[in-house]
């Protein structure tokens, strides 16, 4: 790393009761930050000492401000300006000394994700996937072209009287070029959300992700070099000199310092889970934002750090934090050793260790700045449990149960990362082959494995994830994020997931609806079972609109005749019995069945109501009876046949899928299998992702329904229609969902097996098992192959 020592505490911004989530610098040194308690503030260099100071409190948003920059003054404010961006979808600028806002700019239609000035021109990007030009405060260009929310965007160096190129960054894990408002060029390496964009030069940027790495990319399109060090989401990157330092932060508790070379040359660890936002000084110093509502300027310069009082205040808030095992590695917890450990220097920086002392652990982190190991925190649950946001270890870019330390005869330490669904002498060989080892380590390096791993279950882990303090509501719509399965989640975005351990259906949280989990424990298992499967609690679709549900049901009542309209009264108690069903009344469903026959063009919402309703076993109990339930599954199968378009087919799965919810539903799906199992499968190839899982999941609750017993005729038709999914479905949710249905059937069933081989699915299976984003597709393709 150029310049001289490594960073300390320079000073705290203190001032923001929530997470700062944004910073932002300027040329004269200035500070201003973006906090989720709907403010931002400037911060200034105090005219004696290091310190900076609050000059200015900027409100007017109505929700969190999520994005902030600096813009240089013009003739009416020749200070400068300051811009945020918030969850309110509007961006307010505000003259640099000012609170009060000159002006609103308003286009968007969700969080205000992101901002930068360059070339005369402000630049957002929204989670409305769109990312927009402002030019004298009016929106001249909107770039339209990523899949997913956007959360970073730069403007590069112009070239000499061309218009300004940009950079968006974005959940659909892909960078993309813009030049006069069209897509140049779509960089695509990262295996999560890209979250971060910062520029080197005219030529070179680099982007960070959820995956844990940063990219060093041409322009021209080449992944020039891949840099790991992080072991979890990484929120920021940003360029630190001209030599071409560069510093990161993210979920896993560090702010990370970077040399030219791409080798991380310091970690600094925070008392805070989230390392939110970063940025630099013109004079090299590092800004952060994070999780506890403190910014933190760190400096390598001597005469601008903190007194030794203040330095060792931080320091001892970084000791007394708390982390999971998970965050650092799975370690055997009983043969951890003690402080004699830590007169041994370390080999690199940022290198941990965990150190029994008494009854608590703790662990250490080596500077290579101060040649000294350092608390960070005590360590708290077991190897496996739950790490920051989802219970793994992140090692290149992938996550793993274990990512252990091997330290060769020689002194040189290699990764092994392993999973408990793993064989040990796969993982073991895998090893071997990457590292060019002899092969005589293979029982060495497996049989370290296996006593490492003692006593671990599978699909132990933590099932949960942490859910980001910004992820709101979006509009109202039958595909989208508000149903399960539909849209891609902005912060954590795709991944692995290990079932949770629950004693019923309710417990957890659901990886499918984020709602009632399933497990696989305390069952029967053969040698061939898996944390995947046989799934013994049907999935639903839990998720819950009521504000907008009620909106278009109000809008479609208008546009029916008299005879089929309701007083809007009975509408709002409709949606208001679904909303709450175990505290209402069914009763106050009797408008439904008369909406359920409005057209098949309008008729969606009313299917989202019943969707809602299937949920509650009362109403179950009160709907489900005598031949009105299956005159009821009659009329979904018919509104999932063609022609029906495809938000009321999407709807009518839905509440297929519902119906397994309780046993009065469950019965009517095994007497009607036949008639809903083939409607289910026929009107394959589906016309977009979210009828592909809600088809893999109706098919997915059948195996579930039919479990152990002896109808072999139904779940041959199951069977085959989730293999039929399984090959045709495009969206990685829906295989899976197709391929837990498969794993359930065969496990249960030895039958199922033999006709899984004369319906030739091991080429489909073994296709599946090579997809590695998201990887529990291809895990759980590889624990199906053990059936074929």
């Amino acid at each position: 790393m150029s310049g001289s020592g490594g960073y300390r505490l320079r000073c705290n911004l203190l001032g923001h009761s929530k997470d700062v989530r944004a910073v932002a610098t300027s040329g004269e040194g200035l500070v201003v930050t973006a906090s989720r308690d709907s403010t931002a503030r400037l911060w200034t260099p105090a005219a004696t000492g290091n310190f900076y100071e609050a000059e200015q409190v900027y409100t007017g948003h109505t929700s969190y401000v999520t994005s902030a920059c600096v813009l240089p003054g013009d003739a009416a404010h020749p200070e400068g300006l300051v811009a945020t961006g918030s969850r309110d979808t509007n961006i307010l600028v505000f003259p640099l000394r000012s609170q009060q806002a000159v002006h609103v700019l308003t286009g968007h239609s969700d969080t205000v994700s992101c901002l930068t000035w360059g070339s005369g021109v402000l630049v957002s990007g929204s989670w409305d996937h769109s990312g927009r030009i402002w030019t004298n405060w009016e929106c001249s260009h909107e770039l339209k072209g990523h899949e997913g929310p956007l959360w970073s965007v730069v403007v590069l160096p112009s070239e000499g009287c061309s218009s300004p190129s940009f950079l968006t960054a974005s959940a659909d894990k892909t960078v993309k070029l813009w030049k006069e408002g069209k897509v140049c060029t779509t960089y695509s390496g990262h295996k999560d959300c890209v979250r971060g964009l910062t520029v080197i030069s005219a030529t070179q940027f680099l982007s960070c992700s959820n995956d844990a790495t940063v990219i060093r990319w041409s322009i021209s399109g080449e992944l020039l070099a891949t840099h790991y060090g992080h072991s979890n989401f990484i929120y920021g990157v940003s360029m630190v000199t001209q030599d071409g330092d560069f510093v990161t932060g993210g979920e896993d508790r560090t702010l990370r310092v970077w040399g030219p070379d791409g080798e991380c040359a310091q970690t600094i660890h925070m008392p805070a889970q989230s390392v939110w936002a970063v940025a630099s000084l013109p004079n090299s110093d590092i800004v952060c934002g994070t999780s506890d509502g403190v910014c933190r300027i760190f400096t390598r310069e001597e005469g601008r750090q903190a007194d030794a009082e203040d330095i060792k205040e931080f320091e001892e808030s970084v000791a007394k934090s708390t982390m999971a095992v998970g965050d650092l590695g799975g370690i055997k917890k009983s043969e951890l050793p003690g402080k004699e450990v830590l007169f041994a220097p370390g080999k690199r920086d940022g290198q941990t260790v965990m150190v029994r002392e008494g009854e608590k652990i703790n662990c250490y982190s080596w500077s290579s700045a101060s040649q000294q190991w350092s608390a960070v925190g005590e360590v708290v649950g077991g190897a496996g449990g739950s790490a920051s946001t989802s219970g793994k270890i992140l090692y290149e870019g992938k996550e793993y149960d274990y990512v252990f330390d091997v330290e060769l005869d020689q002194g040189s330490i290699l990764k092994l990362p392993y999973n408990v669904c793993e064989d040990p002498y796969f993982a073991a060989q895998r090893f071997i082959h990457q590292h060019e080892l002899p092969q005589d380590f293979l029982d060495r390096v497996a049989n370290f494995v296996i006593e490492n791993t003692k006593g671990v279950t599978l699909g132990g882990g933590s099932g949960g994830q942490e859910v980001d303090p910004f992820t709101g509501g979006s509009r109202y719509q039958p595909g989208g994020i508000n149903g399960a399965g539909g849209g891609t989640d902005p912060f954590t975005g795709s991944g692995r997931y290990v079932p949770a351990s629950t004693s019923s259906g309710t417990g957890g949280a659901d990886p499918f609806t984020g709602a009632s989990s399933y497990t696989t424990q305390g069952a029967q298992k053969s040698p061939q079972s898996s944390h995947f499967f046989p799934l013994l609690i049907p999935l639903q679709f839990e998720a819950c609109n009521p504000s907008g549900m009620l909106t278009k049901l109000l809008d479609f009542n208008t546009t029916m005749n008299k005879e089929k309209q309701f007083v809007p009264e009975l509408l709002e108690k409709l949606v208001e019995a679904v909303s709450k069903p175990n505290e209402s009344d069914p009763a106050q469903l009797g408008a439904l069945e008369m909406a359920l026959q409005w057209p098949v063009e309008q008729v969606w919402p009313a299917l989202d109501v019943l969707r809602l309703a299937l949920l509650s076993e009362r109403m179950q109990n009160v709907w489900l009876i005598d031949d009105r339930s299956e005159t009821l599954v009659a009329h979904l199968i018919s509104l999932v046949r063609p022609p029906s378009p495809p938000n009321a087919q999407l709807m009518a799965l839905r509440c297929l899928a519902n119906l397994a919810a309780f046993q009065p539903g469950r019965s009517v799906l095994t007497k009607l299998w036949d008639q809903v199992v083939s409607a289910t499968v026929e009107i394959s190839p589906y016309k977009n992702k979210n009828l592909e899982i809600a088809a893999a999941t109706v098919l997915l609750n059948y195996s579930v329904i039919l479990g152990r017993n002896d109808n072999f005729d139904k779940k041959c038709q199951v069977l085959s229609g989730a293999g039929t999914i399984a090959m045709g479905a495009n969206d990685p949710e829906a295989q899976f969902r197709s391929l837990v249905a498969l794993g359930t059937l065969l496990h249960n069933c030895g039958q199922c097996r033999s006709l899984a081989g004369s319906l030739d699915m091991k080429p489909v299976v073994q296709t599946l098992s090579t997809v590695t984003s998201p990887a529990k597709v291809g895990e759980c393709a590889g624990h199906v192959l053990g059936f074929l």
